[in-house]
């Protein structure tokens, strides 16, 4: 025997008090970190499992690629400037020089050791490097930085 219809009364309130009742528990949710029911099903699907992962994995750094030269200088200056204010540098100083990027990281290291060996205090990776941009010429024939670079460390005088 079939279970009698009942005829559904349409009633606006109800489904008003219900649409806000639901907006309200899932903001809730969301703002706590739960999941809703088809967020788990999904998790618990081999689909959902995959992509997971794949965010997991996305938001962890890749150590495939190797860091860049201005990242490199400024990880080692540890200052907190931004990678990018090296970059500018870099790619203004690179076309001058017979060197590479990769070689100029170098020459920067070593410059500032130098520096430091006779007792100039107060330079950083990243002032050598603007100091070497400045010291360089533009406009002419690319030139050996790391001779400029050595000149420059014999111009300054211990502080």
């Amino acid at each position: 025997m079939p279970y009698p219809v009942l005829p559904q009364v349409p009633n606006k309130r109800r489904r008003a008090a219900v649409a806000v009742g639901t907006l309200l528990a899932t903001v809730l949710l969301a703002a706590c970190g739960a999941t809703t029911a088809d967020e788990t099903a999904d998790s618990k699907s081999p689909s959902g499992q995959a992509g997971s992962a794949t965010q997991a994995e996305s938001s962890e750094p890749t150590a495939t690629a190797p860091p860049g030269p201005a990242r490199k200088l400024a990880d080692v200056d540890g200052d907190g400037r931004p990678a990018e204010h090296y970059e500018q540098v870099l790619a203004a100083l690179a076309p001058r020089c017979k060197e590479g990027a990769e070689e100029l990281v170098t020459v920067v290291d070593v410059t500032l050791k130098s520096l430091r060996e006779k007792g100039v205090d107060g330079e950083t990776e990243f002032s050598v490097l603007q100091h070497l941009e400045h010291w360089v010429p533009a406009g002419q024939p690319r030139i050996a930085c790391a001779s400029s670079a050595k000149d420059y460390a014999v111009s300054r005088d211990a502080t």
